[in-house]
């Protein structure tokens, strides 16, 4: 209500100063932002959150992604700094948003489970003595274990540390060395690379070899399932393709934490925690749609 209040007032003193009217971009922006509000997404601890700096994103093709549509990019701010961001295409259809500090919602258009640690890639040493990113894929598996780490039938799945759970799943895995040809990391450090099916089989090995009682299963992406296991209190992991945050002209094909789903004028959003995404809080959920997603990485007590 308020934002809308704000962007009626705007038009209206443009109007009699003779000013001209909001950028299209900027009247698109701000009605997204107010849809999130209405649907209890944007956090009130944020204070009043205010549509910044827009911009005309032309994306650019890398050897997973074709070419695709040129669309818009929008920061969000709040009372205390960057609040989020928010992209939508040319004909307004919102595709990815994040608001800072939101890690659990349960509202009549939105839920989204705490309790998945937000780790984050590292660099490693490759065999040449390069660096080399940890890989979406482990690192993804490694949040997973974390968060059953954390309950009591299931806390023999744990580790010494974060970075050791990573390290562990990676070494069940083929990994692939990719050089970052496009630019998605600042120091032009090499990707790494593995497949959904071998971490669905390494996080399953690595239960079954501390005694946890888990069945892992691979699926492909289905709404009602993915909404009947986050509502029983279980995280999945997805594959999907997205914008990088810091760069949203490139995308790429991810592995990242699925603890969301959400309803936004009749558009349906998977929200994440991901691996290659450092919102200014910490674990911050990032929304994208779900026509992204492929796969799902399922984990479940047996007991």
């Amino acid at each position: 209500m308020r934002t809308t209040l704000r962007a009626s007032l705007f038009v209206l003193v443009a109007w009699f100063l003779g000013c001209a009217e909001p950028k299209p971009e900027v009247v698109q922006a701000e009605s997204h932002l107010s849809a999130l509000r209405h649907a209890g997404l944007v956090p009130k601890a944020l204070g009043e959150v205010e549509v910044a700096a827009i911009r005309r994103i032309q994306p650019k093709p890398t050897r997973w992604v074709r070419q695709g549509r040129p669309f818009w990019w929008a920061e969000l701010r709040g009372d205390d700094g960057a609040a989020g961001h928010l992209a939508w295409t040319d004909e307004g259809q919102l595709i990815d948003f994040s608001l800072e500090g939101l890690r659990e919602v349960i509202t009549p258009q939105a839920f989204a489970l705490a309790g998945v640690p937000p780790i984050q890639q590292f660099p490693l040493k490759a065999p040449d003595d390069s660096a080399v990113a940890s890989g979406c894929v482990p690192t993804a598996g490694a949040s997973l274990i974390a968060f059953w780490s954390a309950r009591p039938g299931t806390a023999a799945w744990g580790g010494a540390g974060e970075q050791d759970l990573v390290l562990r799943l990676r070494a069940r895995m083929r990994m692939g060395i990719l050089p970052d040809l496009e630019g998605y990391t600042d120091g032009k450090m090499s990707l790494a690379g593995a497949f959904p099916d071998e971490l669905a089989e390494a996080l399953q090995a690595d239960a079954d070899e501390r005694g946890v009682d888990v069945d892992v299963a691979l699926s492909g992406y289905d709404r009602a399932l993915l909404g009947a296991e986050l509502s029983a209190g279980r995280p999945v992991l997805v594959t999907c393709v997205v914008l990088l945050p810091r760069k949203p002209e490139l995308s790429w094909g991810h592995q990242v934490v699925g603890v969301g789903r959400a309803e936004v004028g009749g558009v349906h959003y998977v929200g994440v925690v991901d691996n290659f995404f450092t919102p200014r809080i910490p674990g911050s959920i990032r929304w994208i749609a779900d026509d992204r997603i492929g796969q799902l990485v399922l984990v479940r007590p047996r007991r």
